[in-house]
């Protein structure tokens, strides 16, 4: 299984009987490919760069997951397909470098002074 971090755009509002929550059709998504959800994230309402299918706005998911990699292009077909996902990117999570912990800084003495 190897580690992948999603965005998920959808409309600002998904409304009505047809619409189910945003978050939740992700999760599906991910289990449908035996995927595991790591952590789930809400950005809430942003403004988009630019209008997709007329939107200005979109409600955005972050999703860390693992997923083997042999699934990951049927999971990217099926994620073409959803009409109410406006845009999506998947990609591998940069690995953090392990910083060198700090030299001790150098004590200075301390200057008495003379009587």
């Amino acid at each position: 299984m190897k580690k992948y971090e999603g965005l998920f755009i959808f409309p600002p509002e998904l409304t009505g009987e047809g619409h189910k929550d945003p978050a939740a059709e992700v999760l599906k998504w991910i289990e449908k490919y035996q995927g595991k959800v790591i952590q789930k994230t809400d950005l809430g309402k942003k403004p988009l760069g630019h209008m997709i299918r007329k939107y200005k706005d979109g409600r955005m998911f972050l999703f860390e997951y693992e997923m083997d990699p042999s699934r990951t292009q049927d999971f990217r077909k099926e994620l073409e397909l959803q009409e109410n996902l406006l845009r999506y990117m998947v990609s591998i999570p940069a690995k953090k470098p392990a910083l060198a912990p700090l030299p001790a800084a150098p004590v200075a003495p301390v200057a008495t002074p003379k009587a």
